[in-house]
């Protein structure tokens, strides 16, 4: 019923109820409608079959019969092309953040006196969900091997990780891998962090990483750099064409990989 009085409909994301029932609405009444895919164009990591099974029955009609679609980037634009969408329909448009809230971070120190970490450790921050599309298992394995390698070298370096974020149902898989490998006193997982209190984590960074098994755009990657801090992703990452060599180091979807851009 509400459908009708507006002059244009905003679809984020393509495969759910709501947007089937929205854009046959849209068509019904001749309102023009755009689809987000917010990093959903292609059927992928879990339940390809259901995916592509609701592609074949509205999913293509959605994106196809959309006035434009948002890509993220070079990389999500070509998931629409593969997608059959019209290159003249589809629009690249980033994500951003508010640079001038970074004008004016908090004094060092803060964060690490919270958690215990000295002013000499070394500190590698993670912030996001902790869901197993972050790559998070990998990342504490590198993290180990890591730790090993310094170890063998009788290197005086102490090195610590911070993982902040909140549980996206990965959390109790990632505190028994933490505990299987000895880790806990290396390790410091804080729950979701907000505003200041993450400008502090970022602050107190020494690398922030990206492990992800996947991922279009995320907007901490832009935080960490607007705190002129280096990232370490995968080459998973959309970001990473121009992350690598630039502002950090991409590299492979494996531990050793990982273990060595971190070092």
């Amino acid at each position: 019923k509400g459908i009708k009085s507006f002059d244009v409909i905003h679809i984020h994301e393509h495969r759910q109820t709501l947007a089937i029932i929205s854009a046959y609405y849209a068509r019904k009444h001749n309102i023009p409608y755009v689809v987000q895919a917010h990093g959903s164009v292609l059927p992928f990591f879990q339940k390809e079959g259901l995916k592509n099974i609701f592609d074949k029955t509205f999913g293509f009609d959605i994106l196809h019969n959309a006035s434009k679609v948002f890509a993220l980037t070079q990389v999500e634009k070509e998931q629409y092309l593969k997608m059959g969408v019209k290159e003249e329909n589809i629009e690249i448009v980033p994500l951003g953040i508010n640079i001038e809230e970074y004008s004016n971070l908090p004094k060092k120190g803060l964060f690490r006196e919270k958690f215990n970490i000295n002013d000499s450790d070394k500190l590698i921050l993670f912030v996001g969900r902790i869901h197993k599309i972050k790559g998070l298992d990998l990342l504490v394995n590198a993290f180990n091997e890591l730790l090993v390698d310094l170890n063998n070298e009788n290197s005086t370096s102490s090195v610590k990780l911070a993982i902040v974020g909140p549980d996206d149902g990965f959390l109790d898989e990632l505190n028994s891998l933490i505990l299987k490998l000895g880790l806990s006193d290396n390790v410091i997982i804080t729950g979701p962090l907000y505003k200041e209190e993450k400008h502090e984590a970022l602050v107190d960074c020494d690398l922030f990483v990206m492990p992800s098994q996947y991922e279009s755009f995320t907007t901490s990657g832009l935080e960490a750099m607007a705190c002129s801090k280096p990232l370490v992703l995968t080459k998973n990452n959309h970001i990473q064409d121009w992350v690598n060599g630039n502002v950090g180091i991409s590299c492979d979807y494996d531990s050793t990989s990982f273990k060595s851009a971190m070092y």
